[in-house]
């Protein structure tokens, strides 16, 4: 089966429809209230959570073999911006940080994933509430269980997210320059925010072998205006 294909299409689907993309949502049922409460221990993905998910990733096992579907008391759905916010401060705290390069010693890594949240101009990821000029690195161990909170911070523009083996410069559909390096280390793009609330969803995957991979929005022209960063297994 040729996945690069199949994501292609998808990617049209969702990308071509613009602001249908939160019609697409609506249409599976899901309300414009948040599905978790700001600053509550644990969000909660509720109902509607469960519909975004299931509408903008097609249930993830389905479409990528595991990995995209809304995990309990992860964020799911539209969530308030300072819960991505305080949820991306309390990571930094469990990693060593050395300028834009974020390092886990644990077998288990929490990696908060913000797409262009406001805090510069442009295309670009915000890893555990850091970016770099040319996003930034997180090192993790051979073996590790990694899980992605990922929301898209950015008005106006939709964001997903694909650990791929491809390394920048992208073109303009950076997802056709590599494969995904892992089993469910993939996002299919969600709507932009509404106001302060962000849609996000989790995913949970394997660390690929040893190497250097790289983390891309797969929207055509987001990696190559800038939207990568870098994941080092060692």
């Amino acid at each position: 089966m040729n996945w690069n294909k199949i994501l292609v299409a998808a990617l049209a689907l969702v990308i071509g429809a613009g602001a249908g993309g939160v019609a697409l949502t609506d249409s599976h049922g899901a309300s414009s209230s948040p599905t978790s409460s700001a600053g509550s221990e644990q969000p909660s993905t509720g109902a509607a959570g469960a519909r975004v998910g299931e509408g903008m990733m097609g249930g993830g096992e389905g479409m990528m073999g595991g990995g995209s579907k809304i995990a309990n008391g992860a964020p799911g759905g539209l969530v308030p911006a300072s819960r991505m916010e305080a949820l991306a401060t309390m990571a930094r705290r469990t990693v060593e940080e050395r300028g834009s390069t974020l390092t886990y010693r644990s077998q288990n890594v929490t990696l908060v994933a913000l797409g262009a949240p406001g805090s510069r101009p442009g295309m670009y990821w915000q890893l555990d509430g850091v970016d770099g000029p040319r996003g930034p690195t997180v090192s993790v161990p051979a073996g590790a269980s990694i899980t992605v909170d990922f929301a898209d911070g950015d008005p106006g523009h939709p964001h997903g997210l694909e650990l791929t083996t491809a390394a920048p410069p992208y073109p303009r559909m950076a997802m056709m320059a590599g494969r995904i390096a892992a089993p469910g280390a993939f996002i299919m793009p969600v709507p932009p925010p509404q106001g302060n609330l962000w849609y996000a969803v989790t995913i949970s995957f394997h660390a690929p072998p040893a190497g250097t991979y790289y983390v891309i929005c797969p929207v055509p022209d987001h990696a190559h205006e800038g939207m990568w960063a870098t994941l080092v297994v060692r």
